[in-house]
């Protein structure tokens, strides 16, 4: 950190001089025109009126890796980091089976496209503007996608719905490219305060979302664990006892994650001290259904399932933990 000393002109006014690297950086002169901007944090941003062009965040990726789920996790890996030009190459031809494999990944990445491919490369850009995203909408539309999905894996499993399982399964897809959408975006806005301004987040903002984001996308796994849980109808041979209790826990467990949601944005406390209570609740319905599983085939699979209810319900806990403290109310 660089500190400067204010110096008063006529009238009160303060001035301060720009260090001169940042000044040759932006290639600015005597008479450049500057903005100044106060950002959400009380900051304030010093940035050239007229923006110095930047020049794509470019990376290579060499094909053959060591194994092909190696170059899928460097070509997510790099969207995360904010690169706008993935580029994948190689010396000999990339077979049909890799190079589809290398499609899917990047077609897995919202506003990641394939814009020059031949034999032996593959060229994606990233072709979103940032500062036209919205990290609440996007954010949002994960929890509406979550929401939707428990109830309907639940429906799945009891009537062994393979349709329905395949339904939740391609919706947990789309949640995980909303969230790799959003980290990337966070991740640019913490490390560009211009964006950052731009988006009103602040450094505490975009660890928030981040973190919430995960507990939304850990949700949407949880909920396809609970479909994928057996291949067969349990309608048959549940009692009404555990019917009636997974049908109560599924029912506040969307309350559970509305409240949480709400708190998390609205950063009001009531609404996570109606998380506390939710999830008190939710608990006591979790031990009744541990209670009543008999020991059969079926006693394993049912554990699980209720083990991704506990999941859920401590993840919509996390999520109003970050705008009102849980700890020591939940443990």
């Amino acid at each position: 950190m660089e500190l400067r000393r204010a110096q008063e002109m006529g009238g009160g006014t303060l001035l301060v001089s720009l260090p001169k690297e940042w000044v040759l950086k932006n290639k600015l002169r005597k008479g450049s025109l500057l903005a100044l901007e106060v950002t959400p944090g009380g900051s304030l941003m010093v940035f050239p009126a007229v923006e110095v062009e930047k020049k794509p965040k470019e990376i290579l990726l060499t094909y053959p890796a060591q194994y092909m789920r190696r170059l899928i996790n460097l070509i997510t890996g790099s969207y995360l980091l904010g690169f706008d030009i993935i580029r994948i190459v190689s010396r000999e031809r990339i077979p049909y089976e890799d190079a589809q494999a290398m499609k899917r990944a990047i077609r897995q990445l919202v506003g990641l496209e394939i814009v020059e491919e031949d034999a032996r490369s593959i060229t994606a850009q990233f072709l979103l503007e940032p500062t036209n995203l919205d990290p609440e909408k996007t954010f949002r539309r994960m929890h509406l996608i979550t929401m939707g999905m428990l109830p309907d894996a639940v429906q799945a499993l009891m009537q062994g719905d393979v349709l329905l399982k395949k339904s939740v399964s391609e919706r947990d897809d789309e949640v995980d490219r909303l969230y790799f959408l959003l980290v990337r975006l966070v991740r640019s806005a913490s490390m560009d305060n211009k964006l950052a301004a731009k988006l009103k987040l602040t450094t505490i903002d975009c660890l928030d979302y981040r973190l919430s984001a995960y507990l939304l996308e850990a949700i949407g796994d949880s909920a396809e664990d609970i479909a994928k849980a057996s291949t067969q109808p349990l309608e048959e041979v549940l009692g009404e006892a555990e019917k009636e209790a997974a049908r109560n826990i599924v029912e506040k467990l969307a309350a559970m994650q509305e409240s949480a949601v709400r708190a998390f944005l609205s950063k009001d406390p009531e609404e996570g001290r109606q998380v506390v209570q939710l999830y008190e609740e939710v608990v006591g319905e979790i031990a009744k259904l541990e209670r009543s599983i008999g020991v059969n085939e079926n006693t394993t699979m049912l554990s699980k399932v209720a083990s991704s209810f506990s999941k859920i319900a401590r993840c919509d806990v996390d999520i109003a933990d970050l705008a009102y403290p849980m700890y020591p109310l939940i443990k």
